[in-house]
């Protein structure tokens, strides 16, 4: 009864076996050996009595803080920069966990001392003197283009245009409360100048958004000046603002 009972418990012990992962051997030299770094995996690290391993982590982060469960069986240390831990056992049943902090990231390290000669492959000997973590890509964040200004509204395309023909703009419209001015490519661009009901000139101010030079008025007469070139034009869609319904009106 009582083996019976006990090949039960066998039966449903789980059965507990190690997760961690053990660095790849090199396919030039297996003594370099790299592993993948992941934030939920354990890394197994084998080092050999009289020989050290050189730990190798991301040229951008440093050593911050290094706990060790047996610090008698090994010896750590980091070097200057603080990117790379040297380690070496000093006892042979020396096994034991390690958990590294820096300032990029954390890691768990498993800690086994193999007897002399190394791990044994299928076909050498391999004694670990350097293991190299592996990062996965950094994710480029993509800005995303701001979206083109929507095209201006064309509410008056009624202009007319005398005068010397070097000023005369491509396209001229208005959207009721500024004035787009098209050019020729290559065309020297004139001063713009608005004809007030005086018959003055006075100078406008102006912008350039994309292909268009867009005054900030509506004017029923503009005066394009480039030397001693002069052009006119007219605007014949012109409504003076006293004509404009007034906002809120219905």
């Amino acid at each position: 009864m009582r083996s019976a009972l006990f090949c039960l418990a066998l039966a449903v012990t789980p059965v507990v076996a190690s997760a961690a992962e053990a660095p790849r051997p090199g396919y030039l030299d297996p003594h370099i050996q790299s592993v993948h770094y992941d934030p939920d995996q354990v890394v197994l690290l084998q080092g050999v009595l009289g020989y050290q391993l050189m730990l190798e982590f991301a040229p951008d982060e440093q050593l911050q803080s290094v706990s060790i469960g047996d610090s008698l069986g090994w010896q750590v240390v980091p070097n200057h920069n603080a990117n790379l831990l040297f380690l070496k056992p000093l006892e042979r049943n020396a096994a034991t966990n390690m958990n590294v902090v820096t300032t990029q990231r954390r890691y768990a390290f498993e800690l086994r001392v193999l007897p002399k000669g190394g791990a044994k492959t299928a076909n050498a000997i391999v004694t670990p003197y350097i293991v190299r973590f592996v990062y996965p890509p950094v994710a480029v964040a993509v800005s995303t283009p701001a979206p083109p200004d929507p095209p201006p509204e064309e509410r008056n395309r009624a202009y007319v245009v005398t005068g010397a023909a070097e000023n005369t703009p491509a396209r001229i419209f208005d959207d009721g409360r500024m004035t787009y001015f098209a050019w020729q490519p290559q065309a020297s661009v004139p001063a713009i100048f608005a004809v007030g009901a005086d018959g003055k000139e006075s100078l406008v101010n102006y912008g350039v958004r994309g292909a268009y030079t867009v005054v900030e008025q509506v004017s029923p007469r503009f005066v394009l000046r480039n030397g001693k070139q002069v052009a006119t034009v007219i605007n014949q869609g012109f409504v003076p603002p006293a004509a404009l319904p007034r906002s809120g009106a219905k």
